[in-house]
Protein backbone atom coordinates (compact mmCIF):
# COMPACT_ATOMS: atom_id res chain seq x y z
CA UNK A 1 0.00 0.00 0.00
CA UNK A 2 1.33 3.15 -1.20
CA UNK A 3 1.20 6.41 1.34
CA UNK A 4 0.04 8.62 -1.82
CA UNK A 5 -3.64 9.79 -1.92
CA UNK A 6 -5.90 7.72 -4.00
CA UNK A 7 -8.14 10.41 -6.03
CA UNK A 8 -11.41 9.56 -7.82
CA UNK A 9 -12.79 7.18 -10.09
CA UNK A 10 -9.75 6.78 -12.13
CA UNK A 11 -7.33 6.48 -9.11
CA UNK A 12 -5.10 9.36 -9.42
CA UNK A 13 -1.89 9.14 -7.54
CA UNK A 14 0.36 11.63 -6.02
CA UNK A 15 1.40 13.67 -3.25
CA UNK A 16 1.99 16.85 -4.22
CA UNK A 17 0.03 18.66 -7.57
CA UNK A 18 2.97 18.08 -9.98
CA UNK A 19 2.74 13.94 -8.90
CA UNK A 20 -0.63 13.46 -9.83
CA UNK A 21 -1.55 11.49 -12.91
CA UNK A 22 -3.92 9.58 -14.40
CA UNK A 23 -3.49 5.50 -13.29
CA UNK A 24 0.58 6.19 -13.95
CA UNK A 25 -0.35 8.40 -17.48
CA UNK A 26 1.76 11.28 -17.55
CA UNK A 27 -1.31 13.41 -17.72
CA UNK A 28 -1.76 15.53 -14.96
CA UNK A 29 -5.19 16.83 -13.35
CA UNK A 30 -5.72 19.75 -11.70
CA UNK A 31 -8.86 21.36 -10.25
CA UNK A 32 -9.41 25.05 -9.79
CA UNK A 33 -11.95 27.84 -8.00
CA UNK A 34 -12.35 31.01 -9.05
CA UNK A 35 -14.61 33.74 -6.57
CA UNK A 36 -15.35 37.17 -7.87
CA UNK A 37 -17.95 39.85 -8.40
CA UNK A 38 -19.29 41.58 -11.61
CA UNK A 39 -22.15 43.90 -12.18
CA UNK A 40 -25.17 42.91 -14.12
CA UNK A 41 -25.53 45.29 -17.23
CA UNK A 42 -29.55 44.15 -18.20
CA UNK A 43 -27.89 42.77 -21.89
CA UNK A 44 -29.34 39.98 -23.11
CA UNK A 45 -25.63 38.50 -22.96
CA UNK A 46 -22.75 40.03 -20.59
CA UNK A 47 -19.66 37.51 -21.07
CA UNK A 48 -17.83 37.32 -17.44
CA UNK A 49 -14.11 36.73 -17.92
CA UNK A 50 -10.84 36.30 -15.99
CA UNK A 51 -11.80 33.37 -14.46
CA UNK A 52 -8.77 31.84 -15.95
CA UNK A 53 -10.30 28.64 -16.95
CA UNK A 54 -13.41 26.95 -18.82
CA UNK A 55 -15.61 26.29 -15.24
CA UNK A 56 -17.59 23.00 -14.95
CA UNK A 57 -20.24 24.78 -12.39
CA UNK A 58 -20.91 28.08 -11.80
CA UNK A 59 -22.78 29.49 -9.17
CA UNK A 60 -23.94 32.91 -8.87
CA UNK A 61 -25.80 35.33 -5.91
CA UNK A 62 -27.64 38.56 -6.12
CA UNK A 63 -25.47 40.57 -3.95
CA UNK A 64 -27.35 41.64 -0.96
CA UNK A 65 -25.91 43.29 2.88
CA UNK A 66 -29.36 43.41 4.72
CA UNK A 67 -30.31 40.59 7.36
CA UNK A 68 -32.99 38.67 6.28
CA UNK A 69 -33.24 39.74 2.40
CA UNK A 70 -33.88 37.41 -0.22
CA UNK A 71 -30.48 36.01 -1.99
CA UNK A 72 -31.68 34.72 -5.59
CA UNK A 73 -29.03 32.27 -6.49
CA UNK A 74 -28.37 30.60 -10.28
CA UNK A 75 -26.17 27.67 -10.62
CA UNK A 76 -25.49 25.48 -13.05
CA UNK A 77 -22.94 22.38 -14.62
CA UNK A 78 -21.50 21.80 -18.08
CA UNK A 79 -23.89 19.23 -18.56
CA UNK A 80 -27.31 21.15 -17.24
CA UNK A 81 -26.35 24.64 -19.18
CA UNK A 82 -26.69 22.51 -22.71
CA UNK A 83 -29.96 20.77 -21.52
CA UNK A 84 -32.07 24.14 -23.77
CA UNK A 85 -30.90 26.07 -26.34
CA UNK A 86 -31.08 29.08 -24.35
CA UNK A 87 -28.58 27.84 -21.82
CA UNK A 88 -30.10 26.61 -18.13
CA UNK A 89 -29.35 26.76 -14.96
CA UNK A 90 -31.01 25.88 -11.56
CA UNK A 91 -32.59 28.87 -9.81
CA UNK A 92 -33.43 29.41 -6.12
CA UNK A 93 -34.76 32.37 -4.46
CA UNK A 94 -38.91 32.44 -4.72
CA UNK A 95 -39.11 30.82 -1.71
CA UNK A 96 -36.51 29.03 0.77
CA UNK A 97 -37.54 25.22 -0.76
CA UNK A 98 -38.29 26.34 -4.66
CA UNK A 99 -35.54 25.19 -6.89
CA UNK A 100 -36.44 25.63 -10.90
CA UNK A 101 -34.71 25.22 -14.21
CA UNK A 102 -34.17 28.57 -15.42
CA UNK A 103 -33.70 29.01 -19.52
CA UNK A 104 -31.49 32.03 -20.52
CA UNK A 105 -29.76 32.85 -16.90
CA UNK A 106 -26.42 31.41 -17.24
CA UNK A 107 -26.11 30.54 -21.14
CA UNK A 108 -22.57 29.17 -21.39
CA UNK A 109 -19.61 28.09 -19.83
CA UNK A 110 -16.65 29.34 -21.97
CA UNK A 111 -13.17 29.18 -21.90
CA UNK A 112 -12.08 32.13 -19.70
CA UNK A 113 -15.31 32.51 -17.81
CA UNK A 114 -19.28 32.25 -18.01
CA UNK A 115 -21.97 34.31 -19.84
CA UNK A 116 -25.09 35.55 -18.26
CA UNK A 117 -28.54 36.81 -19.54
CA UNK A 118 -31.54 38.87 -18.37
CA UNK A 119 -34.17 36.84 -20.28
CA UNK A 120 -34.68 40.16 -22.20
CA UNK A 121 -36.67 41.76 -19.14
CA UNK A 122 -33.79 43.08 -17.67
CA UNK A 123 -34.10 40.15 -14.85
CA UNK A 124 -31.52 38.41 -12.70
CA UNK A 125 -28.81 37.22 -12.97
CA UNK A 126 -27.96 40.33 -15.27
CA UNK A 127 -29.97 43.08 -14.04
CA UNK A 128 -28.93 46.37 -14.94
CA UNK A 129 -27.00 47.66 -12.06
CA UNK A 130 -27.05 44.55 -9.70
CA UNK A 131 -23.91 43.44 -8.25
CA UNK A 132 -23.57 39.65 -7.91
CA UNK A 133 -20.81 36.98 -6.82
CA UNK A 134 -19.93 33.86 -7.48
CA UNK A 135 -18.00 30.61 -7.63
CA UNK A 136 -16.24 28.64 -10.56
CA UNK A 137 -14.68 25.22 -10.03
CA UNK A 138 -13.19 23.79 -13.14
Amino acid sequence: MSDKNILGANKCTGNAVEDITDSGTSTKHSAYIRTGTYTGDGAVSQAITGVGFQPKYVRIWSRETVSTTLVRSYETTDTIVDDNASGASIYNGSSATDQNLSINSIISLDADGFTVDDAGADLHPNKNGQIYNYMCLG
